[in-house]
C-alpha cells in the first residue's frame, strides 16, 4: 500500500476559545478606535446610556460589550462593528472627519 494514499485518523478534542484573551484584544480595538478621536470615555458612554466609568469597564475588558451597543458604539467611534470583532473594517464606513480627530494621537506624515 502506497503511504501517499494512507489516511490517518487522528481523534482530538476540539479546543474551545479564549474568552478572556479575546475580551482583552476586543476592549484594547474599542479603546483604540475611541483614543483614535476627541471623544471621552464619557461621550461615548452616554450614546448607550453608561457613565464614563462604565464605559472605561468595557475599555479595560472587564466589562463585555453587549451586542445592543455595538452599533451606536461603532457610529460613534465611525467603525465597522467587524472591525471589533477582527481587527480589520468589512464594509464601507465614512472616513472619521478631520475635525473629530485626535491630531494628538496620530502620526505626522513625513514628508
Amino acid at each position: 500500500m502506497d503511504k501517499k494514499s494512507t489516511l490517518y485518523i487522528v481523534k482530538t478534542e476540539p479546543i474551545a476559545p479564549d474568552k478572556e484573551a479575546f475580551k482583552s484584544v476586543f476592549a484594547a480595538r474599542l479603546k483604540d478606535a475611541r483614543e483614535d478621536t476627541i471623544f471621552s470615555q464619557g461621550h461615548v458612554g452616554a450614546v448607550i446610556g453608561k457613565s464614563a466609568t462604565d464605559y472605561s469597564k468595557y475599555e479595560r475588558g472587564l466589562w463585555f460589550l453587549p451586542a445592543a451597543f455595538w452599533e451606536p458604539v461603532c457610529e460613534k467611534l465611525y467603525i465597522d462593528p467587524w472591525q471589533l470583532l477582527t481587527g480589520r473594517p468589512l464594509g464601507k464606513t465614512p472616513s472619521l472627519p478631520a475635525h473629530l480627530r485626535n491630531k494628538k494621537r496620530r502620526i505626522p506624515k513625513q514628508g
